[in-house]
């Protein structure tokens, strides 16, 4: 694997990943990058103090769940840097709140920077771990 196709999947991650809609979360396509088997952490934050983590199909029930909660996802990139099969990202992740009942009242626009570090396995992603820093609740962040 060279450092470009490295960088060029994590690329294609942040295209396929920003493909919300002001009444749409963003669907799933990115999860064709990654391996079935891939080890993925999503590290604990204010909102999920617990973290996530499992193989694609936790993360496919994560983003499931997401869909139900946010509308308009996106991530702006700030940094990438993508050596031999790893690639770390810093990012600023952004989405509406969709529903009542969370720490932010519905309509919140929700603002998260964001390190994520990858490794690839035959041109997938085989690891993620996602590092996340939110504003307090009720502020922009």
């Amino acid at each position: 694997m060279t450092d470009n196709s490295t960088r060029e999947i994590a690329l294609r991650w942040v295209e396929l990943y920003n493909d919300g809609t002001p009444e749409f979360y963003g669907s799933d396509r990115f999860l064709e990058l990654f391996h079935e088997d891939v080890d993925w952490h999503e590290m604990p934050h204010q909102y999920g103090p617990e973290g996530n983590s499992g193989s694609r199909s936790a993360l496919r029930e994560a983003v499931r769940a997401a869909q139900a909660m946010f509308v308009d996802r996106r991530v702006e990139l700030h940094d990438i840097l993508a050596v031999g099969n790893q690639t770390a990202m810093r990012y600023t992740w952004e989405a509406t709140v969709a529903a009542d009942g969370l720490l932010v009242p519905k309509g919140t626009r929700l603002r998260s920077a964001v390190a994520q570090f990858l490794t690839l396995r035959d041109g997938k992603i085989s690891a993620s771990t996602e590092y996340m820093s939110w504003p307090p609740p009720g502020t922009a962040g």
